[in-house]
């Protein structure tokens, strides 16, 4: 029996060939599915599970807040043009559970917008006006006219009792501190939402799609996030991280590092998702619908 040498040699260099090939594809193969679910895991780390919506009894609803004295959940009813001065707007209350307790609560207002609670009162920010409302009383017990103001929206309040609010409009801040009302900030890019902390304010600018944050301090602005569009609220997570809704129906989670991940996206379905907020303890987030008139409340994982 006769071997032919040189046809073991060429089978032997085709199958290392066909080895080394293979070893070099497998290794590919793993590092795009490992790719992938580093990927995945980097935008998945947060997710939004819906826990319970209210009835649709709520007009134009903007904004809403959790206010923990009372368990009770406090919304805003624009109820027609969103800048109408037509004494159509109104406050409503929700339980924790999201059954209603008043549609209409308060009522008289114009086209109410941002809320923000200290000390027993809510504050609403009601197109050029502050409004103040005794929350065990269910009256308005203050109304601070915001001379220059053409659009106030969001509101936020510090420990020590200090109102802030945005004017949409003007692009600018003011801010409510021992009965009197002062400019904090001016000529911001379309000033919308607003959140505090110890040496700065974070706000949701439409201009530049950002969200901002302003030193008060150096009074310097500087971009924390970008391509957000239509940033309205804006909510600290817990974990360094801030939740931040666009009007047109997109709930991001902004990390430390400024890095955006998409958690909701209800734009299809034409379903805004406009001033949110996030209650900590119960990982619970609340969205207002606005022109879907109900308040939808998410867990957040």
């Amino acid at each position: 029996m006769s071997i032919n040498l040189q046809s073991i040699k060429t089978t032997f260099i085709l199958m290392k060939s066909l080895i080394i090939t293979a070893v070099i594809f497998c290794a590919l193969l793993y590092s795009c599915k490992s790719n992938k679910s580093e990927s995945t895991t980097a935008s998945s780390k947060h997710s939004l599970e819906k826990m319970w919506e209210s009835d649709t009894v709520f007009t134009t609803v903007e904004s809403a807040i959790y206010d923990a004295k009372t368990n009770m959940i406090y919304v805003s009813n624009i109820d027609g043009q969103p800048w109408a001065e037509d004494g159509k707007g109104s406050i409503g209350r929700l339980n924790i559970d999201g059954s209603v307790k008043d549609a209409k609560w308060i009522t008289g207002l114009n086209c109410p917008k941002g809320l923000g609670i200290f000390n027993g009162k809510l504050y609403v920010t009601d197109n050029h006006q502050l409004v103040e409302i005794d929350i065990a009383s269910g009256k308005i017990t203050q109304k601070y006219k915001v001379e220059g103001a053409k659009g106030l929206n969001d509101v936020a309040t510090t420990d020590d009792g200090i109102v802030y609010f945005t004017d949409s409009e003007k692009g600018s801040v003011y801010k409510l501190s021992e009965g009197k009302i002062s400019l904090v900030a001016e000529k911001l890019q379309g000033s919308n939402g607003i959140f505090i902390e110890k040496d700065r304010l974070l706000l949701g600018t439409w201009g530049n799609e950002s969200l901002t944050a302003y030193n008060f301090a150096s009074g310097k602005l500087t971009i924390v996030a970008d391509s957000l569009t239509q940033p309205d609220g804006i909510e600290a997570v817990g974990d360094g991280g801030y939740l931040v809704s666009s009007w047109k129906g997109i709930i991001h989670y902004v990390s430390p590092d400024g890095k955006t991940s998409e958690l909701l996206n209800t734009t299809k379905d034409s379903v805004g998702t406009a001033d949110i907020d996030y209650i900590q303890d119960k990982k619970m987030l609340l969205i207002p619908t606005f022109f879907k008139n109900k308040v939808v409340a998410y867990k957040l994982n």
